[in-house]
């Protein structure tokens, strides 16, 4: 099963975003219904496997991003957040390893104040990222 059409995440405001899909494959693209394009917020949900036989890894890249106007020169400029996971095929390491890293980068930035809430919710789209799907 894939990642929804619409996402509704929630941003450092408590305000929730609408991303609504605009390309499905091969990998996923949302943009935020509030945004303009002109200056566009969205997000991207990539998938890649590197390397063969017993060295494949499989990739997996959550892009967010915001673009606005400088004032300045007029540009366009972006602001780009990445997570990257790299996971094995070979199962030596399980998607609970991943999920234990991306926790400790979430505690390391969140400065140990969200750990408990995003370790009660569901995983469910961690895990559909990790499966490769969009």
């Amino acid at each position: 099963m894939a990642l929804s059409d619409s996402l509704t995440l929630e941003n450092a405001f408590n305000t929730n975003n609408t991303f609504s899909r605009t390309k499905s494959s091969p990998d996923g693209e949302w943009v935020d219904t509030a945004s303009t394009p002109a200056e566009p917020r969205g997000l991207k949900v990539k998938h890649q496997v590197s390397g063969k036989g017993s060295n494949a890894v499989d990739r997996h890249l959550i892009q967010v991003y915001k673009t606005k106007v400088s004032t300045t020169d007029g540009q366009p400029k972006t602001a780009v957040v990445n997570i990257t996971m790299n996971l094995p095929r070979d199962a030596i390491l399980s998607s609970t390893d991943v999920y234990n890293l991306f926790m400790n980068a979430v505690e390391l930035i969140a400065a140990s104040q969200f750990g408990p809430l995003i370790t009660a919710l569901t995983l469910t789209n961690f895990d559909k990222i990790l499966r490769g799907e969009q």
